[in-house]
């Protein structure tokens, strides 16, 4: 079923039948409506209502509102005067003809600046607005003045006595004053009695009425055409008449003899309550009014009431029935909108291309034309033939519905193509923005807050003085009972606490970088900094100083360091030679055979002292080269425990010799990357120095173990005499353990083997507990470049 709607919708045929029904729809509901405005004009309809759509027959409500707003205005012509009576001026209110008076003395009395520079001639221009002659008929004699003063005063316009007096004083020059408004109150009441007049004929012609005022027996502006007994006798049964509204200055009462006592009741309940009592002391207390349809009236009325209700009842239906086509074509349509046959992607047409924003724009600039079209067609309606009036609003009417079904299939289609948003111009460059700028300060914020514990608290504090402000502004709003706008002062708070605490971070942090460079022996270090005040530029220039001093220290202490390992070097090579040739020479004495037992013995001590100095040579000379970093290297698996141990044995000699008990603590192979040549000459170089100082009948522990990224090599041993030493110091060059120098040895041992791990990428450090000595060999782990291959 399902496949099969999607391929009805999805068929052209099915969408351009869709398209032309749904057009001529909007055509026939405007047809209809310009058919019942030509109806309803060319009649003359004097009704109009919602309720002829539900009731066919003149309902008493309808009637009833009618009723109450003709005898509310009869009431209030009942208290109009005749003409000869307001022409003199008998029917005026004095209260407001003095309150008229009194207005217009505060407006232009305090308007009218008055001081001693002017003369008594230009004062009574400025303060003259009515003039009138002595002696005329509009002059306000002073009989008259006072009257109105005392009025005033009574009435309570007048405050105090210096108020009494400048109104005084204002009517003395304002002569003309109460004429002006005697007469303008006379004229519109006789303005007002010209357009009761008018209405008099209608009112008889239509109605039957009693209207009866208490302080006016001339009968009011609009004379009763029923006298009081026959007025009575309309609120009784049989009366003929469909509705009778009676009104007081108190009540409204509906009579009828076919309308529901309770419906009756209802009208006179709610009409009631429209009506305001009057005070007891005035003149429409006790007036009455009597008022019903003529019989031929009414029934004219209700002929109208249902004509006009078959018409509306056609009218209604037939829009309904376009309503509703149009409605289920534009559903077929949007269910077939970007879809083909058999083809569930959703296409796009150029259309769809336009900004939605220029499409609304379109879409309401045309309904705006379809409206002001109608209005003007509702200004000349009697003025154009029937033909132009249906063919114009059908036409446009379409054309309306035509860019309305273009706009709902547009976005139709963009929404199944998920393109519905991106189709707004508005939310692109709102997705920009916050992309580029809230989304982006967002995470700026977010790594600031990850860069340091500084920058966080920062930012927490500026977020807390925010929030401190807002509670502060939200109390004294609610003490003073004023509206504050506090957002913008917020954000700004928080901008500027966040941009200058970064700023002051970075300077910070850009310092305490720099310190930790100089510290860690980066001595070309140099800090720039970007503003900042003189406190903290000058602790940047402080540690520039501090730089530059210890680069010169350095570079002096490199100087000093390359002259000695030169200075080295050049004598280790320059006793080289003489050396070998001592050597020599003492080899050939050996082998002379002479026969006295102490030529002998001075040819031994020669050859023993000569093979130590040989050795000494060789060491200073080892170290020179490990120091600079001209020994040539070659790293290749070696494994540090065989090494070990076949070091150990070289040396086993020594160790039986020196009574010492080694224990060795590995799980072999260890394979390292190192220079095997190298790493003998640091085991043999440690193994050496324990036999020599660790205590005679003592163990040497030797740890071997894998830590890491390193293999490491820990010998601990007894020493034979008291440590007094630091291990930073016992590491220096030429330095022994035994300071008496009672042992033989050169001093650079532990330096030469600390050098040459250096060399190849480990460390040798020793650590001294009392008279436990440990030393440390750390040399890289050896890793199979195919399993990191295969990883």
């Amino acid at each position: 079923m399902a496949t099969k709607w999607k391929n009805f919708t999805r068929s052209s045929w099915v969408k351009a039948a869709a398209w032309l029904l749904a057009l001529l729809m909007a055509g026939l509901a405007a047809w209809q409506a310009a058919s019942f405005a030509q109806y309803a004009t060319g009649n003359n309809l004097t009704m109009m209502d919602a309720g002829m759509v539900l009731h066919k027959d003149l309902p008493a409500t309808y009637l009833a509102r009618d009723l109450y707003d003709s005898a509310q205005e009869l009431l209030y012509s009942t208290s109009y005067a005749d003409e000869a009576t307001i022409k003199a001026g008998d029917s005026i209110d004095e209260e407001a003809l003095i309150a008229n008076i009194y207005s217009e003395y505060f407006d232009t009395f305090y308007d009218s600046a008055i001081d001693d520079n002017f003369s008594n001639e230009e004062a009574e221009s400025i303060r003259t607005h009515y003039p009138a002659e002595e002696g005329s008929d509009n002059y306000l004699t002073d009989e008259i003045l006072n009257d109105v003063v005392t009025k005033a005063e009574s009435y309570g316009y007048i405050s105090d006595s210096g108020d009494a007096y400048n109104f005084r004083d204002w009517l003395s020059y304002n002569r003309g004053v109460y004429q002006y408004f005697r007469n303008q109150l006379i004229q519109d009441q006789l303005d007002q009695l010209d357009v009761f007049t008018e209405k008099s004929f209608d009112y008889q012609t239509k109605y039957d009425y009693y209207a009866y005022h208490v302080g006016n027996s001339s009968g009011g502006a609009i004379p009763s055409n029923v006298s009081a007994a026959d007025a009575q006798n309309m609120t009784e049964n049989g009366s003929g008449y469909f509705l009778v509204c009676k009104i007081s200055s108190y009540d409204v009462s509906f009579y009828s003899d076919t309308v529901d006592h309770t419906v009756l009741d209802a009208l006179g309940y709610e009409y009631t309550n429209n009506v305001a009592p009057y005070d007891a002391s005035s003149d429409f207390y006790n007036s009455q009014v009597y008022i019903a349809m003529k019989p031929d009236v009414l029934q004219s009325m209700q002929d109208e009431w249902a004509e006009t209700h078959n018409h509306l009842l056609l009218l209604v239906a037939i829009e309904c029935v376009a309503g509703i086509v149009f409605l289920l074509c534009l559903i077929v349509l949007c269910c077939g909108a970007g879809r083909r046959p058999n083809d569930d992607k959703a296409y796009l047409v150029w259309y769809d291309r336009i900004w939605a924003e220029v499409l609304y724009i379109l879409f309401f600039c045309i309904l705006a034309a379809w409206i002001a079209l109608v209005l003007e067609l509702i200004d000349i309606w009697g003025y154009t033939t029937a033909s132009a009036k249906y063919m114009l609003l059908c036409s446009t009417t379409m054309l309306f519905a035509a860019s309305g079904l273009l706009l709902v299939l547009s976005q139709a289609r963009r929404i199944k193509a998920k393109q519905w948003a991106n189709g707004w111009i508005c939310w692109r460059l709102i997705r920009k923005l916050c992309k580029r700028y809230i989304a982006g300060g967002i995470v700026w914020l977010y790594q600031q807050v990850r860069t340091s514990p500084l920058r966080m608290k920062i930012v927490l504090l500026s977020v807390g003085v925010a929030v401190v402000y807002a509670i502060c502004a939200f109390l004294l709003m609610a003490v003073s009972y004023e509206p504050a706008c506090i957002t913008l002062p917020l954000i700004f708070i928080v901008c500027f606490a966040i941009f200058y605490g970064i700023r002051a971070a970075d300077r910070f942090e850009t310092i305490t970088q720099a310190a930790a460079d100089i510290r860690a022996g980066r001595t070309d270090t140099k800090i720039k900094l970007n503003g900042g005040g003189p406190e903290i530029n000058g602790l940047a220039d402080n540690l520039n100083q501090i730089s530059e001093g210890l680069q010169d220290a350095v570079t002096t202490a490199v100087k000093s360091e390359r002259l000695k390992s030169e200075l080295i070097s050049n004598v280790s090579h320059d006793i080289k030679t003489p050396l070998t040739s001592i050597i020599t020479y003492i080899d050939l004495l050996k082998k002379c055979n002479i026969p006295d037992a102490t030529a002998q013995e001075y040819i031994a001590v020669l050859d023993q002292k000569a093979q130590r100095l040989r050795t000494l040579t060789l060491d200073l000379f080892d170290a020179s080269k490990a120091s600079s970093g001209a020994m040539q290297l070659e790293l290749a698996q070696t494994d540090f425990d065989a090494l070990l141990r076949q070091a150990l044995g070289e040396r086993s000699e020594h160790i039986e010799k020196a009574g010492l008990d080694v224990r060795i603590r590995s799980t072999p192979p260890m394979y390292v990357l190192a220079d095997g040549r190298l790493l003998w000459r640091i085991l043999d170089n440690l193994i050496s120095n324990f036999t020599r100082y660790a205590a005679p009948s003592s163990r040497i522990y030797i740890d071997m173990e894998s830590t890491g990224d390193f293999v490491t090599v820990t010998m601990k041993n007894i020493s034979a005499v008291e440590l007094n030493i630091s291990a930073d110091e016992l590491m220096q060059r030429f330095t022994r353990g035994d300071r008496s120098r009672h042992t033989e040895g050169s001093g650079l041992g532990l330096s030469i083997a600390q050098s040459l791990a250096e060399l190849m990428g480990g460390s040798c450090h020793v650590e001294i507990d009392g008279d436990l000595f440990k030393a440390i060999v750390s040399i890289p782990k050896w890793t199979d470049p195919a399993s990191l291959a295969t990883t």
